[in-house]
């Protein structure tokens, strides 16, 4: 709080105000608390001057895009001015045909899609960002259902993400916030994906062969779900992450070293990561997506939040390489 406050201070022993009374000796009894006139004073602190070498913490300045893309980076976007067309207006709404530039020359740009008859507030640019992202800027998604609305961006039907099968392994990242108040039925919305059928890949073990072949997305219980069809085995390995806090940021990093894949939440290792082996990722040639999921190759509700940086590495990293380090 602001001003000047006063302290009242006095002189005592909590050790001896911890013992037992009834096993105190008289001296003990005696000075257990000093009472004298020097004993009892109060001190008049201004805690704003007092503290403020503490305070405020400064946040991490931006960080260009050459920083912060590793041996292996196959696509990294962001929502900053170096990343958008058009960013750098709060609240401003996002076009269809926007485009978020690829920006390891890779050739994965990303273009702006809305879902069914979506209003064109369905996207819109931000400066609200996770503390630790390197790029200053997000996109905030409005979908939901009943109808069903919300937007996507998505890679063309030539870039070279949509047949990356990743078998020497991937680390997949992305910064995520979702609203405070938690408003509406969003169970299952998807975060980012890979489009088509897991079936037309072969697959046979997974809860509906209609899934797409690698997705994650956010359970009804605000649960990270990362759903894998790996190229090489027919198996589905899922990581289950706890439950998100809403309001604030969250920094999501999925890492498969060729042999199995660990979600980690905000830096941590999560507790429900699959055991199953998992070899790649059995894409089929069609578009990487951000904001949503289809089932059945369509698409329900997107994303309700923000999507800040996302990244995709063609290896494992370890958490000290993640875009959010310190997360």
């Amino acid at each position: 709080m602001p001003g000047t406050h006063r302290s009242p201070t006095h002189g005592g022993c909590p050790w001896f105000l911890a013992r037992d009374p009834e096993k105190r000796t008289p001296l003990e009894a005696e000075t257990i608390e000093l009472t004298g006139p020097v004993d009892r004073f109060s001190l008049d602190i201004d805690f704003a001057v007092r503290f403020r070498g503490f305070a405020p913490v400064v946040p991490p300045a931006p960080r260009p895009a050459s920083r912060v893309m590793p041996r292996g980076t196959v696509a990294y976007w962001r929502f900053d001015s170096s990343g958008l067309t058009g960013a750098g207006t709060a609240g401003s709404a996002v076009a269809a045909g926007t485009v978020a530039r690829d920006l390891s020359g890779h050739g994965n740009d990303l273009r702006v899609q809305l879902l069914h008859d979506s209003a064109s507030k369905a996207l819109t640019w931000s400066g609200d960002h996770h503390t630790e992202q390197p790029a200053h800027a997000s996109l905030r998604f409005d979908g939901g259902k009943s109808p069903d609305r919300g937007a996507i961006l998505t890679t063309t039907a030539q870039a070279p993400l949509n047949s990356l099968t990743f078998t020497s392994g991937f680390t997949i990242e992305t910064f995520i916030k979702l609203p405070e108040p938690f408003e509406g039925d969003h169970a299952w919305m998807g975060i980012l994906s890979w489009e088509g059928r897991n079936g037309d890949a072969g697959k046979t073990t997974g809860w509906s062969t209609e899934e797409p072949t690698c997705s994650l997305n956010v359970t009804p219980e605000r649960f990270l779900q990362f759903v894998l069809y790996p190229h090489v085995q027919d198996a589905d390995p899922t990581s289950w992450s706890h439950a998100l806090p809403v309001g604030r940021w969250t920094h999501i990093a999925v890492v498969n070293n060729g042999h199995r894949t660990v979600m980690y939440v905000d830096g941590s290792k999560i507790a429900r990561n699959p055991s199953q082996s998992a070899t790649g990722i059995a894409t089929l040639g069609k578009p990487f997506v951000i904001g949503g999921t289809q089932f059945a190759e369509q698409y329900g509700q997107g994303f309700y939040g923000w999507i800040g940086d996302t990244r995709i590495v063609n290896r494992a990293l370890a958490p000290k390489d993640f875009m959010a380090p310190s997360a």
